[in-house]
């Protein structure tokens, strides 16, 4: 098949963590990756967002990251002409559209009545999301979200609960939408040794390490584990001279980072719970490098108040880190409760800080979990999981 693939939102090869990028980015470049290794062609049409950009990026087997700039975000208009130019002046013929996230969704609609070709959508996240766990509303978002459900031939989402709210909230249909998880790249997230690890990365051998992986974002719950931190240092004085805590994403060495409003909010908690000797920014960290961290880890937490999926839960455990994670979301499906990794109530951080310290201090049920977790994670493979997506593409799609 020739897939046009649509990631108007950010590109899929910024490192994560950094501005806009997330989990959206490692499944789209994940995804791709494997239908060309399928012997599917795949176009990925995002916008520059850096001037040293090549236009064109050949990369992986029978795939293409084609840069095109449409100027300032949200301008989607604009960039849906610049593909249909683009694809004009390459004279090219695609099956399918698949779009990320409802900006994207928003190109593609325009590309679609074009081209007269369908259209799959993944919305990653959805604005009904934000409203319930977080109690932002964005009135525009959502009915353009409602907007790209009506229009989409096919979804795709990640979760039962993610079909429900499909349907509940936008009206979708019951038959157009597909559950396909999410995947893990194993041939990258695999168990290194602990020791091993941190030495390459230069971590303190003697330490528990707690690991957060993922944007700076108050969705993320950032706030939850500092306070969590905050209340075991208090409990137990010995502890802070015995964990560290590293924050991987953002761009540390760019100072709008540090402008950011979170960024401020997390740097003051710290401060004020006195755990700056403790808990640090690393910054972003290439996708490549993450498995290490999470070998060197003891546990990787993920405090969210809301996770569509959960992503960075998937990589630790394919790494075989115990794991800690609000049972909210997507995460409910990767997790069993106990066996392959915790949960803790959303936004409880009385409950975090109780099985942080349980785990820290039962080394066998630590390996245990995250023994286990290895299992659990070979569920999501890349692999498997995009031949589940060619076959929600061949119901609507030529072959």
């Amino acid at each position: 098949m020739n897939i046009c693939m649509i990631s108007y939102w950010s590109c899929p090869l910024t490192p994560t963590g950094v501005l806009t990028a997330g989990g959206m980015n490692i499944y789209v470049i994940n995804l791709v990756n494997n239908l060309g290794k399928l012997g599917h062609n795949v176009d990925v049409y995002t916008r520059v967002h850096s001037q040293k950009d090549e236009k064109i990026l050949t990369g992986n087997k029978n795939v293409r990251i084609i840069h095109l700039d449409s100027g300032k975000l949200g301008n989607y208009k604009q960039f849906a002409l610049k593909v249909e130019k683009f694809i004009k002046k390459e004279d090219i013929n695609y099956d399918i559209i698949h779009a990320h996230y409802y900006f994207s969704g928003l190109v593609a609609i325009q590309i679609k009545n074009k081209l007269k070709i369908p259209l799959i959508t993944t919305f990653h996240s959805l604005e009904i999301a934000k409203e319930v766990y977080v109690g932002k509303k964005n009135k525009s978002r959502k009915k353009n979200e409602r907007k790209v459900v009506e229009k989409s031939d096919g979804i795709i989402a990640s979760t039962e609960l993610e079909k429900v709210d499909l349907i509940k909230t936008y009206g979708a249909y019951n038959h157009k939408i597909f559950i396909v998880s999410p995947g893990v790249n194993h041939h990258l997230f695999f168990p290194r040794n602990k020791i091993f690890s941190r030495l390459k990365l230069k971590l303190p051998l003697k330490k528990e390490i707690i690991l957060f992986v993922g944007r700076i974002d108050p969705i993320k719950g950032l706030s939850v584990l500092i306070e969590a931190i905050g209340k075991l240092t208090r409990l137990y004085p010995s502890f802070s001279k015995k964990f560290r805590v590293l924050l991987i994403g953002g761009d540390i060495e760019n100072r709008k980072f540090w402008e950011n409003s979170e960024v401020k909010k997390i740097r003051r908690l710290i401060k004020e719970k006195e755990l700056e000797c403790c808990i640090h920014f690393i910054g972003s960290k290439p996708h490549s490098k993450l498995p290490y961290y999470y070998s060197a880890a003891d546990i990787t937490v993920l405090p969210s108040l809301y996770e569509s999926f959960g992503l960075v839960i998937l990589e630790a455990m394919a790494c075989g880190c115990a794991v800690i994670a609000s049972k909210t979301g997507g995460m409910k499906y990767i997790i069993r409760d106990g066996e392959s990794g915790r949960f803790f109530r959303n936004n409880d951080m009385e409950e975090l800080s109780l099985v942080l310290w349980e785990l820290l201090h039962d080394k066998k049920y630590l390996l245990e979990l995250g023994k286990n977790a290895i299992g659990e994670s070979l569920n999501y493979c890349w692999d498997k999981q995009s031949q589940k997506v060619v076959k929600v593409y061949k119901k609507f799609g030529s072959n």
